[in-house]
């Protein structure tokens, strides 16, 4: 599936964000133009004051709109634990982490008076629009989960997997990615990777490693290399070594590629907008579209 048609249809009925830490022009920017386009409601907390202003300058007819519900707090931790309690009370059905740290948002998140984790893993999943690829692909993870082993890693496949079929990828094809594509000892992702497939229901999706970078993405690689694999060249998925690999990966296709991103933490009730507070307005617009695709 191509990139834009992810967010080609979806169901905007009754659609509601929590932003927290919301006074960003970057942040607000797509916020508003979802209301204009899809009439979503948005609820936005942070000084009120400060907030205001920032509304004003962008646009002051949004301070007296009737789906723009500002809510003053005074600090980060007031900040997250609003915005989570929103959509904990079910008022909101979307979370978005603003110009606050992820730190504050995800404790509150993980605070168990809110039961908001539905899996038994939260993890994060960037879905990209490469210039030289034939479909959008899936990185997980990027920014949650620093060292995953074998069992985690399989949690974060689950999740992705689930994630890939409400985008319509029906067989997704997940690639383990490291360093080399053979089994060496040396290199634990790689013994991960082979006791992650050898447990695997292929039923479920399709998945190979460990496979380098080059060859998930490029079948003219696989082929120069001698690789046999219904993964290679076609992957849908790319599940990263650990969180340094992962977030250098996401930062190189955005920067030096040029690439579109959309990103979301999943494994709560609701999808959660965790996108880098140097990422672009329209990246988060692309982050919002995608969290809203995931609960049609």
């Amino acid at each position: 599936m191509k990139f834009d048609e992810i967010f080609s249809q979806f169901n905007t009925e009754m659609i509601a964000l929590s932003v927290s830490r919301a006074a960003s022009e970057d942040v607000l920017r797509p916020v508003f133009k979802l209301i204009d386009s899809y009439g979503i409601i948005a609820h936005l907390v942070d000084d009120e004051k400060t907030l205001r202003e920032m509304i004003k300058s962008i646009d002051g007819k949004y301070l007296d709109h009737p789906d723009v519900i500002i809510h003053n707090v005074e600090n980060d931790q007031e900040a997250a634990a609003c915005a989570v309690k929103m959509v904990a009370d079910n008022t909101c059905n979307i979370l978005m982490k603003g110009q606050i740290s992820t730190s504050f948002i995800l404790k509150e998140v993980l605070n168990k008076e809110h039961n908001l984790i539905e899996s038994k893993l939260l993890s994060h999943v960037a879905v990209f629009d490469l210039p030289n690829y034939h479909k959008s692909i899936l990185l997980t993870d990027a920014a949650m989960n620093i060292a995953p082993g074998t069992e985690e890693k399989k949690l974060i496949i689950n999740n992705a997997v689930d994630f890939a079929r409400k985008l319509n990828i029906q067989l997704p094809k997940v690639a383990i990615l490291s360093a080399v594509e053979k089994i060496n000892p040396k290199i634990s992702t790689t013994l991960e990777a082979e006791n992650i497939i050898n447990s695997y229901n292929r039923d479920e999706s399709l998945i190979d490693g460990p496979l380098q970078y080059d060859l998930a993405i490029s079948k003219e690689a696989a082929a120069t290399k001698g690789i046999r694999s219904e993964v290679a060249g076609d992957a849908d998925i790319l599940i990263a070594p650990q969180i340094e690999a992962g977030n250098i990966l996401y930062k190189s296709l955005v920067y030096s590629a040029g690439s579109s991103v959309a990103a979301t933490i999943l494994g709560a009730k609701v999808p959660i907008v965790l996108t880098s507070r140097a990422d672009s307005a329209e990246d988060k617009y692309n982050s919002i579209c995608l969290a809203m695709k995931s609960i049609t």
